[in-house]
């Protein structure tokens, strides 16, 4: 009897233990179609957003498409979405957008001419804009001369390092090493990896001085014209590189945005009509570079939800022809 007991309670152990471990198996499954169900909901949430973002990048595109190509300026549609702020969407979420003209800034990839060499002899060239540029907003002169240095050498073809720039003898020495591409920049996030920039004075500023990517940009048209409707008063100012007879003080660039605020500039020759103290010789000195259209553009535009957030970054040109490129492209 005693045999046959000890024997009934073993089975009485095995089976509660089964149970227990059946009990467990269950909950572990259950447990694992609410992750799986939450990770499916999470992906639904994320795949929303970015369509959010993208669709709005769409609507961009389409408001360029329907817009007058003579004359741009921040009164146009396509910069109305910098000025009202998140747009609700229903249940779906939100977006929110940023557009800026590429052309209201100074092209980098303009620092050298067709054959691979910078223009210093000629006083309204890119090499001269930019270093004004960067004296204007507050750069000490040896950083400036390094900045300007290092962005020619980057996309020079020789590897021959200038004064104060770089070539690979001084990226190879770096914590993370790399090369020095001497070819142009396709993307403006690619300055961070300059000598004397880095992505703090790029896209924070350092100090006073405000961020670059303010200011400069890639994606600039081929003839490097300024659209005076959009470019901030630095740029303005760097048309004129200091010491030239007539040049374009802090005050004059503060009236030219004024009276563009109240009316954009049709063309122009309304720089001489319109705004005081910008007399002829002035304007003969700057017409050629300045213009009061543009064809590229970027945008970064988020699309939210309660549960979720993505954002997409691109550049849209636009042709002669009237049809509107997405030329770059980024999500994150």
């Amino acid at each position: 009897m005693a045999n046959s007991g000890g024997e009934r309670g073993v089975a009485l152990l095995m089976a509660i233990v089964a149970v227990f471990l059946l009990t467990v198996v269950v909950m572990d499954t259950r447990a694992g179609v609410d992750l799986y169900q939450r990770i499916a909901y999470s992906m639904a949430d994320e795949l929303q957003t970015q369509y959010l973002a993208r669709s709005g990048l769409s609507l961009l595109q389409g408001a360029l498409k329907e817009d007058d190509p003579e004359v741009d300026s921040f009164s146009d549609d396509w910069a109305a979405v910098n000025r009202v702020g998140p747009l609700p969407l229903g249940e779906l979420g939100w977006v929110q957008a940023r557009v800026e003209d590429e052309e209201g800034k100074l092209d980098v990839n303009g620092l050298i001419d067709s054959e691979g060499n910078p223009d210093e002899e000629n006083a309204e060239s890119q090499f001269y804009r930019i270093r004004t540029l960067l004296d204007s907003l507050g750069l000490p002169p040896e950083r400036s001369d390094e900045i300007v240095d290092s962005l020619i050498d980057w996309i020079d073809p020789d590897g021959s390092p200038r004064p104060n720039g770089a070539e690979d003898e001084y990226y190879s020495t770096l914590a993370v090493p790399y090369k020095c591409p001497n070819e142009k920049f396709k993307t403006i996030g690619e300055l961070a990896l300059v000598k004397g920039i880095g992505s703090v004075l790029l896209d924070r500023g350092e100090g006073d001085v405000p961020p670059l990517r303010r200011f400069l940009t890639v994606h600039g048209n081929s003839s490097g014209l300024v659209n005076v409707n959009t470019a901030p008063a630095e740029v303005i100012m760097s048309l004129t590189p200091e010491g030239t007879e007539y040049g374009i003080s802090r005050e004059l660039a503060e009236d030219i945005i004024a009276v563009r605020n109240e009316e954009p500039f049709q063309n122009k020759n309304e720089l001489k009509t319109r705004v005081v103290d910008f007399h002829e010789d002035l304007f003969n000195q700057v017409s050629k570079m300045v213009d009061v259209k543009s064809s590229h553009f970027s945008a970064e535009i988020t699309g939210e939800s309660d549960r979720s957030s993505s954002t997409v970054y691109g550049i849209l040109s636009r042709q002669g022809d009237g049809t509107v490129n997405l030329v770059y492209f980024r999500g994150f």
